[in-house]
């Protein structure tokens, strides 16, 4: 079908194919390991954020392995659970479900295949990400695909979109929602909001949260009297100035009404506690977790309970693998799987199959990582990267023989490298986005070298708090942004991870034997550290820099006079300022221009692999 002009790919075979044992075919058995249980309460939720495209699970990492028509299963068997306890679940997903992954990115146009796959699942509210309005083919692609799908549960209210056709300014989706649980009889006032995102393409309005929560329809939404919990669903941080502005404000007018907080964007999995009877759950990154969240205690209409009685909430974060899934339904692999689920996993798989993402391209001779390895050092992407990615394969033909200083951000990397084939999915995994390259030419060179360190380091550049983590956030990959890991870090990065170390520090191991656990989240949260649903044991990780730079020379023995400022188009206006701070007198508007037309960095590592990395190597 097409919706002006937008495509809306509906695969008529999705209620006719066979059923199959649920899971990719080529994706790993989960391993079996120590688990907690769930603690169900009156309202209980399921959370998903931050997706990107991971619909397929992950097919080289056993923890996380499980599809997206093994998560349909796991809610339908969850609500049923729930609804046979007499109590009530809610599906949550807050945002960024686009761009990350070859079954988003590899289609043509971007994301054919995924609206229909996303749809199969019953999500009781979801809210817009930043990729979704990075550009106005995705932000019109919500308007008029996901937005009708999830027909009466998309919120946005902060988000405007300039509606295609009548060019009228009009919110994105619905403001607010009041609706009862069936179950409980539990009142609920929702909101979706978004962070103060700024970099949105000029055809959607992201209006700041501060300002949204003092407009009359909030207000008059939050005197509501006859409410028993506020919800609040976004693509914001669960530690964030926006969160802390909202329920600051509820509470305001319901001093003691429970509020129920669930965010995202940071890729962690994090928990935060307002007051007694307000909290928020992040739940990860790339289908690699499903936030759990119970809350008891609620008083309602239907079911009063003593005024002094303080509500319970708890929350898991779920492995995103069968096994995690059997244990919490007390179900297994006969009778878990859901018709619809098992049909959905079929679907991923003929999609995937129709965009060819498992054709190799090469094969890596070591795993290359992230934050896992230090930088620089053999197993860090960063240093493959400006070692041997950049130097060999930048190079505008219109320039040749002219040095060339690049700088790419580290967040352009979104995902680690791992030993064995690299593939069509593999490409759009470690860097799925569209960003080209452009450059100055001309400049001196010991000022061009300044630029990633006043990035880096410098602080006069970040006059304040928020101005720093924004850069932060906006360079680095989003997690590095609050360091969310037990990272070690190397004190020439001059990082400061005080106060936001909450990912990956050691557990008690419980009684449990050592063989039994293996490497995995191990999440310290406001609540302590017995949030993760699998006892795993810790990993270790390194503080990355924001930027990286290399020196693309055919003059290797000296350094060069003058060179021409590479970067990456995404971060021009970061370059631009720390420009000024080198002493550079640069119109970055008149003076840049395109370098290398039409090639992307995702482009760029994928023809370097092909010409360097042979699978008979490995």
């Amino acid at each position: 079908m097409i919706y002006n002009g937008l495509y809306s790919y509906v695969p008529f075979f999705l209620a006719l194919v066979a059923p199959i044992i649920a899971r990719q075919p080529s994706a790993p058995e989960p391993i079996t390991a120590p688990l907690r249980d769930l603690k169900w309460g009156q309202l209980n939720f399921l959370h998903t954020t931050d997706t990107h495209g991971w619909l397929a699970g992950h097919l080289q990492e056993a923890s996380y392995s499980a599809d997206w028509g093994d998560y349909v299963s796991f809610a339908t068997r969850m609500r049923e659970k729930a609804e046979a306890q007499g109590q009530d679940l809610l599906v949550i997903d807050t945002g960024d479900r686009v761009e990350g992954n070859g079954l988003y990115d590899s289609s043509e146009p971007k994301g054919v295949y995924i609206s229909e796959i996303l749809r199969q699942q019953h999500i009781d509210l979801l809210s817009a990400g930043n990729h979704e309005l990075y550009k106005q083919n995705t932000s019109e692609t919500e308007l008029f695909t996901t937005i009708p799908n999830f027909r009466g549960s998309y919120l946005a209210s902060n988000i405007d979109i300039i509606h295609p056709i009548s060019k009228e300014i009009v919110p994105l989706a619905p403001r607010f929602k009041k609706f009862t649980t069936e179950k409980q009889g539990i009142r609920i006032i929702a909101f979706g909001f978004l962070f103060d995102f700024t970099k949105n393409y000029n055809n959607t309005i992201v209006h700041p949260v501060e300002d949204t929560i003092k407009e009359d329809w909030f207000q008059e939404a939050i005197g509501d009297k006859e409410v028993d919990l506020f919800l609040v669903v976004g693509h914001v941080p669960v530690h964030s100035k926006e969160y802390d502005a909202v329920f600051k404000e509820i509470r305001m007018i319901h001093w003691d009404t429970p509020i129920q907080f669930f965010g995202g964007h940071y890729h962690i999995r994090d928990f935060a506690r307002y007051d007694s009877k307000a909290f928020g759950l992040a739940s990860g990154r790339f289908m690699e977790t499903i936030g759990f969240m119970s809350i008891d205690g609620i008083a309602t209409s239907k079911q009063l309970v003593k005024p002094s009685t303080t509500p319970r909430f708890h929350r898991r974060y779920i492995d995103n693998n069968l096994y995690s899934f059997y244990h919490h339904t007390g179900l297994d692999k006969e009778t878990f799987p859901t018709k619809v689920g098992r049909n959905v996993s079929r679907l991923i798989q003929q999609s995937r199959s129709t965009l060819q993402l498992d054709k190799v391209y090469g094969c890596a001779p070591r795993d290359l990582w992230m934050s896992r390895a230090k930088y620089p050092s053999e197993g860090s992407i960063y240093t493959w990267l400006e070692q041997q990615v950049l130097p060999s394969s930048l190079q505008d033909k219109s320039r040749a023989g002219t040095p060339a200083l690049a700088i790419v951000n580290t967040g352009a990397i979104r995902f680690d490298i791992f030993k064995g084939p690299f593939t069509q999915d593999s490409t759009f995994i470690v860097s799925p986005f569209t960003s080209g390259f452009r450059y100055l030419k001309d400049i001196p060179y010991g000022k061009a070298t300044l630029i990633v360190e006043i990035l880096n380091k410098q602080p006069q550049i970040l006059t304040d708090a928020d101005n720093q983590s924004a850069i932060t956030r906006e360079l680095a990959p989003p997690e590095q942004s609050v360091y969310s890991y037990d990272i070690i870090i190397d004190d020439s990065l001059s990082l400061d991870t005080t106060n936001h170390l909450r990912d990956q520090a050691p557990l008690l191991r419980n009684g449990h034997p050592e063989p039994s656990i293996i490497p995995g989240y191990t999440t310290i949260d406001d609540e302590g550290q017995d949030g993760d649903d699998t006892i795993h044991s810790p990993i270790s990780f390194y503080g990355i820099p924001n930027c990286i730079q290399a020196l693309i020379s055919p003059k290797e023995s000296t350094a060069p006079e003058t060179v021409d400022l590479v970067y990456i188009d995404f971060i021009e206006s970061y370059v631009a300022l720390a420009a000024k701070f080198a002493g550079l007198d640069i119109d970055f508007t008149r003076d840049s221009d395109v370098y290398m037309p039409s090639m992307t960095l995702t482009n760029l590592i994928l023809d370097w692999v092909k010409e360097n990395w042979s699978c008979k190597k490995v």
